[in-house]
């Protein structure tokens, strides 16, 4: 394939890429749009003393806090790249248990939100902690019950059209645990028995359990039931003086579970200019010298690129507050098609050899370049204060030549400060 025909197939992707993301907002501009940046990690959940949390499998989901429109979703944590570029604007993130929320689990299910905000030319960094959200139902029969009743049915419900159902011929003598998800805005528990003793004798009874009988006090003045709450509830048999089964009495422990679900989730990225020479497209420090820190690179994170992979993820905003003198793109490849590629491109276009280092600033021929291809691209002028290079362009290209394509930046403002980036893009 010749070189003019891979750039204009790239051309056409990013073209693609741009207006997917550009439907995002239509009350951001352009420029707003591709200024904030944020990435996901998830650290691992510390196993607490009861019971330990995997959570590589949890699904993460990032949503517009306006219209609570999806932004972004990952089936699960090990899927979410590094970073995401996004426009500015609030959001929060969602993680939880994979699978759905039912009102009635054989396990505890995790979740958790937190809003964050994405500012212009800002990473953020944002937490969000995943708690219980069901809470435990234990039934507990005492020797004095089994011996004394040959059946039973007994029914638990928060108010909901469904109730939680014990019977011996379906749960044995020691049911298992199980989780409800309860009914908002509910204080009480229904607890509702019906029995026959081993002389054929029925027993009907019932009780309403509030956190009021709680034996610790909570944090919290709510005493409605919510997750985190565990129940265990207690059936004894009630004898008369001549030794007859007359009733039954309806007891229960009720406790909180505090872990706050065992950990974290981490999500957002460290900022650029106080995390230096961390790889990963973080910034590192080059050769030049004076103060680095008057210069925002932000450089995407190292990622895995197809033809497929949005172009706008490849975004990479430069600003000076002393203005722009000069911004080098040079390249380098383990795939020596790419390079010869490259030789090709700069003995076409003077002033546009990206394996020296293509200056980027005030350089018309670039522009030339894009323009053959079919697309206007913008160079700052000296002096401006901003600019985005889309190193996005370049994916569809890179899709058809395997390897490691390494770019480096290197950023020089008008009072001689320098700073350096590395991005490293691989196509497997």
């Amino acid at each position: 394939m010749q070189l003019k025909n891979i750039f204009r197939i790239m051309i056409a992707g990013s073209f693609v890429g741009l207006g997917l993301s550009s439907c995002v907002s239509e009350e951001l501009s352009a420029e707003d749009a591709r200024k904030g940046s944020m990435s996901l990690s998830v650290d691992k959940l510390e196993p607490s003393a009861t019971r330990a949390v995997e959570t590589a499998d949890f699904p993460v989901a990032i949503f517009s806090l306006s219209d609570n429109q999806e932004y972004a979703s990952y089936e699960k944590v090990s899927l979410v790249p590094k970073q995401i570029k996004m426009p500015v604007g609030m959001y929060y993130a969602e993680a939880h248990t994979p699978g759905d929320f039912l009102k009635y689990m054989e396990s505890p299910y995790y979740a958790g939100r937190e809003e964050f905000e994405i500012l212009q030319a800002t990473n953020t960094h944002t937490k969000v902690t995943c708690r219980m959200a069901n809470g435990s139902i234990t039934v507990r029969f005492s020797n004095e019950f089994l011996t004394a009743f040959s059946d039973w049915t007994i029914t638990i419900d928060d108010g909901a059209e469904s109730a939680l159902v014990y019977t011996k011929e379906k749960d044995g003598t020691e049911p298992e645990t199980t989780y409800m998800r309860f009914e908002e805005n509910n204080d009480v528990l229904n607890v509702n028995f019906k029995g026959k003793t081993q002389n054929g004798n029925s027993i009907n009874a019932s009780n309403k359990l509030t956190k009021k009988q709680a034996d610790e006090q909570y944090d919290s003045d709510d005493t409605n039931f919510a997750g985190g709450d565990l129940i265990v509830i207690y059936f004894n048999p009630v004898e008369s003086t001549e030794g007859d089964i007359k009733g039954i009495t309806i007891n229960a422990d009720i406790a909180f579970d505090d872990n706050e679900a065992e950990g974290d989730f981490e999500i957002g990225v460290e900022d650029n200019t106080e995390h230096e020479g961390e790889e990963g497209g973080e910034d590192t420090p080059g050769e030049g010298g004076g103060d680095s820190d008057a210069i925002t690179l932000n450089l995407p994170a190292d990622m895995v690129v197809s033809s497929a992979t949005d172009p706008s993820l490849g975004d990479t905003y430069i600003a000076s507050e002393h203005g722009l003198k000069s911004i080098k793109v040079k390249m380098s490849s383990t795939s020596d098609a790419m390079i010869s590629s490259l030789q090709e491109l700069s003995g076409n276009y003077e002033g546009v050899n990206f394996i020296n280092g293509a200056e980027v600033v005030g350089n018309q021929e670039m522009v030339r370049l894009f323009g053959d291809l079919g697309q206007t691209l913008a160079v700052p002028a000296e002096g401006d204060k901003e600019y985005t290079f889309p190193i996005g362009n370049f994916f569809t290209l890179l899709a058809y030549l395997p390897g490691e394509h390494t770019f480096t930046l290197t950023i020089t403002d008008k009072e001689g400060n320098t700073k350096d980036g590395i991005l490293k893009l691989t196509v497997e």
